[in-house]
This record gives C-alpha cells, sequence and structure tokens, in this order.
C-alpha cells in the first residue's frame, strides 16, 4: 500500500465558486486533481485529504463533492480544514460518506501497519497572523494531537510507521518549534502532511527531515494539484 497526500482541494460545493481569482493556474484545478490521481492512484493506495475539501456551506450541499471523493481509487482519510462549515457530528457524516471516506478528528487509525492520526490544528504561536484570541483554540488543538497519537498506545505492536495529518502548519511562518512539533518529536511520527497555506505563503511552510519527522507541504497548489507520495523515511 502506497500512501498519498493532497490538502486544499476547495470544491465548489455548488456554489459555482472557482478558485481563478488566486492565479491562472488554479483555473480548472479540481479536474486537474481528480485527472492525476486517475493516472497515478491504485484501488490498494491510501490518500490522505488534509483540510479545505469544499466550499459547501451544508453537509447536504457538500454531498455531490463528497461522493466524487468517494469514487476516487483506493481508502480516503480526511481531515477538516477551517473551511469545512458543511463538517457535521462523526454519526452524521458515516450516513453519507462512502464506505472508501474515513474521517480522522483527535483519532487515529491504523491501516496495514501504518498508523495515522489526525486533527485540524491551528495558527502557532509566533506566525505572523496569530492573536490573542487563537491561543486557547491552539491549546485546544494541542491537545487533540495529543489525544489522537495516545490512542494509538494499544496498538503499538499493529504499526511500524507513524503518520500525523493536519490541516493547518505544524509551525508558525517561521519555523519556530511548536507544541504540535513538541508532540512529533516525543511520539516519534515519522511524517507530518499538512496544507492551508497557499501563494507566496507556500514559501514560509516547513518542509524536510526536522528530528524524527519528514515535514510535508501538500496544500493543492504546493504539489502542482497531485496527490504526493509519503514514503518512509527509508526509501
Amino acid at each position: 500500500m502506497r500512501v498519498f497526500a493532497i490538502g486544499d482541494l476547495h470544491l465548489a460545493g455548488g456554489s459555482g465558486k472557482t478558485m481563478d481569482k488566486f492565479g491562472e493556474h488554479w483555473r480548472d484545478h479540481d479536474r486537474k486533481i481528480f485527472e492525476s490521481w486517475e493516472r497515478i492512484g491504485r484501488d490498494e493506495d491510501l490518500l490522505l485529504l488534509a483540510g479545505d475539501i469544499t466550499w459547501a456551506m451544508r453537509l447536504e450541499e457538500a454531498a455531490p463533492d463528497l461522493d466524487r471523493i468517494g469514487r476516487m481509487k483506493g481508502r480516503k482519510l480526511m481531515i477538516k480544514g477551517n473551511h469545512d462549515y458543511w463538517w457535521a457530528s462523526n454519526a452524521k457524516l458515516r450516513k453519507v460518506l462512502s464506505p472508501s471516506i474515513e474521517v480522522l478528528h483527535a483519532s487515529s487509525v491504523v491501516i496495514e501497519g501504518i498508523a495515522v492520526a489526525g486533527t485540524r490544528g491551528w495558527l502557532c504561536p509566533g506566525d505572523t497572523f496569530f492573536q490573542s484570541d487563537d491561543l486557547k483554540i491552539y491549546n485546544r488543538e494541542v491537545s487533540r494531537l495529543r489525544i489522537a497519537l495516545e490512542s494509538l498506545k494499544t496498538h503499538s505492536s499493529e504499526y511500524d510507521r507513524l503518520i500525523v495529518a493536519m490541516h493547518y502548519p505544524p509551525a508558525n511562518d517561521k519555523g519556530e518549534q511548536s507544541g504540535f512539533m513538541d508532540l512529533l518529536d516525543e511520539y516519534r511520527v515519522d511524517a507530518c502532511v499538512y496544507g492551508h497555506l497557499h501563494g507566496d505563503a507556500i514559501k514560509t511552510g516547513i518542509t524536510g527531515q526536522r528530528g524524527n519527522t519528514t515535514y510535508h507541504l501538500v496544500s493543492a497548489d504546493a504539489v502542482n494539484f497531485a496527490p504526493a507520495e509519503i514514503k518512509a523515511s527509508s526509501e
């Protein structure tokens, strides 16, 4: 089983909203994403979707986009993004999601020897856009990541590779150590995937190896609208 990741699909959600205003490279971006996965994906692959799935405001509006994702090859794990206003309770999501889609929200799953823990994340202290009101949400999200990682302790014999999936970057725009990164170090996470950053902000994202963890920025425009393969550090 190969593992791929992409974030910020920003599907229209029935709104007719496009991403063209963010640059010509965003034109028909959804077609690029789905066609690239059709080309490179396999039914046995795992695809991590790192938040900002659709512009829909309500779950029923998101249904066509979620159905479209459900038809994509492989097994999908989905993280909530800051624009996923349609996101509902796990019980409601299970009723509408394809069996090929699971959600990670302060939770984890083990698939074929690979553990994935996920939560949304938030702006980190010291970020240019961080304000005092963000501290409470940041602390809550750090706690949620710990909960997700702790949930794997009883399954430690079932996996030999650990991935954390978030929507927000695990560091501020200066790449400074954060509570999220402290947890990645503590639990010896092999890889961290995240999205959220676009345009010039892509340059501020932490990438590559730091400590035991390899960081991957997978927002759609950062990976040229094609899911990026997340390989083990030894590969």
